[in-house]
């Protein structure tokens, strides 16, 4: 035993110093790829103290700059200056620009942090140059996640619609590629009319894939209230996909319409064996209703043979009133999995807890 513990100390030293080592390495390279440039960076911050008092930059500076940029590390000096003194970023944005070609050319990592900082450089004012952003798209090829990310989060920030949508045929391209809530988070913050994008973004639906179809509705779910009768398009269209159906369906739970509580209700009266999800997607999407027919459909699934369907039910009875007698006659449907269902409905209220757990034992020790 002694002998096992003594190889188990070793390795755990071993692979402490191992990441010790590793660390130093990765720092000493870091530092010899994109060391710090007190310097450079002060220079940069005298031409802008320059260009604020004068405007302009010193004869011949925008084209020193623009010729040192074209390395990563003097990239990173401007893009630190200018997280400072972001009043500046718009001056040297042409500059930064003028070496998208030279990134083309350069690693994935490199690409990925030219298109970060063309993210950050502003568009409140200022459009895009067509000429650069036709190019600047090239980047949504790249087989690196990162850059393609980036180049989606600048295109959120570039404010022009007609270069999101022909983004969003890029992501639709790759689907699964850029991860689905990336995408719907860009999507909301993106800085374009979001009533003109919904209406593009309707019209365009049938030709995406089932990917991008489902992004898009959890889009419509989380940017308001306005797609109430798209998404109810989609679901009686019946879509073959079921996730492309439950994404429409939860539009509702969080904007529900008439037509919408009569669809749920109607789930929960079918006498045809329904599916779980949906079931339980339409107790959720009752929660908001307080009449007695509601409560009665939504009280006949606290039997049902799944966890999920019982819990949603006893969740609604807990919410809306649900009182001792109640309790007890749910338990008198002698249902071991509702019992179950009911001690874990109310598990953080003791003196509830109790009584449910007393009933269960008259129960069982009636039937013995």
């Amino acid at each position: 035993m002694n002998i096992i513990v003594q190889i188990y100390m070793t390795v755990c030293v071993i692979l402490l110093l191992f990441d010790i080592v590793f660390l130093i390495v990765k720092n000493a390279r870091n530092q010899r790829f994109y060391p710090k440039m007190p310097k450079f960076e002060d220079q940069i911050r005298q031409e802008i103290e320059q260009k604020r008092k004068s405007g302009n930059f010193s004869d011949g500076y925008q084209e020193k700059i623009g010729k040192q940029i074209e390395k990563t590390k003097c990239l990173l000096a401007l893009q630190s200056v200018l997280d400072e003194k972001t009043y500046a970023r718009g001056w040297f944005r042409d500059i930064i620009y003028s070496v998208l070609e030279k990134y083309q050319k350069k690693s994935d990592y490199e690409q990925a942090y030219y298109a970060y900082v063309i993210s950050t450089l502003g568009y409140e004012e200022v459009k895009v140059p067509s000429s650069f952003a036709s190019e600047f798209m090239l980047f949504l090829k790249s087989k690196s996640l990162y850059t393609f990310s980036n180049t989606m989060t600048a295109v959120y920030e570039f404010g022009d619609i007609n270069l999101l949508m022909n983004a969003i045929d890029a992501v639709d391209e790759r689907a699964g590629f850029y991860h689905k809530k990336l995408f719907v988070d860009g999507l909301l913050t993106a800085k374009v009319d979001k009533k003109q994008l919904a209406e593009r973004l309707m019209q365009a639906y049938e030709k995406y894939s089932n990917f991008t179809k489902e992004c898009l509705l959890e889009y419509f779910r989380f940017a308001g209230d306005s797609a109430a009768d798209f998404c109810m398009k989609i679901i009686r269209s019946d879509p073959k996909d079921q996730e492309i159906k439950y994404a429409a369906i939860r539009f509702f739970l969080k904007y529900p319409t008439d037509e919408s509580n009569e669809m749920f209700s109607q789930i929960l009266k079918s006498e045809h064996e329904q599916n779980w999800v949906d079931e339980m997607l339409a107790i959720q999407g009752l929660s908001h209703c307080k009449d007695e027919e509601v409560r009665r459909l939504i009280k006949s699934k606290i039997t049902s043979r799944n966890w999920y369907v019982r819990v949603n039910a006893a969740n609604y009875l807990k919410n809306n009133g649900m009182d001792r007698k109640e309790i007890a006659e749910i338990i008198e449907q002698k249902d071991r999995y509702t019992n179950e269902t009911m001690l874990y409905q109310y598990r953080e209220d003791p003196e509830m807890s109790a009584y449910i757990e007393e009933l269960i034992k008259k129960q069982e020790d009636n039937q013995k």
